[in-house]
């Protein structure tokens, strides 16, 4: 779900990308956005679950919680500079290189993870 997540979020910052201003183009971004909060944020939790004894779970809630914000801030950062210094195809285009490169990190990870035994 994390793979699936990362991909969608690809397609909906490529979407954005494009600088179109047809409001069908960005309806189906900002879904595809919120499909990609749906699946990625879900799969984050369930990991953090699955990882955890009880004891620790409420901690490794809270500690998703502040990488998860300081990854919004920084990420929200950089493209907005990049929007108001370059263009917002460039800001947006920056995003889906690392939701790229996070899908590709998370097919390795499952790929190897099946092989291993």
């Amino acid at each position: 779900m994390f793979a699936a997540g990362a991909g969608v979020y690809v397609l909906a910052y490529a979407g954005f990308a494009t600088g179109t201003g047809a409001w069908p183009m960005l309806l189906s971004a900002f879904a595809l956005a919120g499909a990609g909060i749906g699946l990625a944020e879900t799969a984050e939790t369930a990991m953090v679950a699955a990882a955890l004894p009880d004891r620790l779970r409420g901690s490794g809630f809270g500690l998703l919680g502040v990488v998860q914000a300081g990854g919004d801030f920084v990420s929200s950062a950089v493209v907005g500079l990049l929007w108001a210094a370059i263009s917002p195809t460039v800001g947006f285009g920056y995003a889906a290189a690392w939701m790229a490169a996070s899908l590709t990190i998370a097919i390795v990870l499952a790929v190897r993870t099946r092989r291993a035994p």
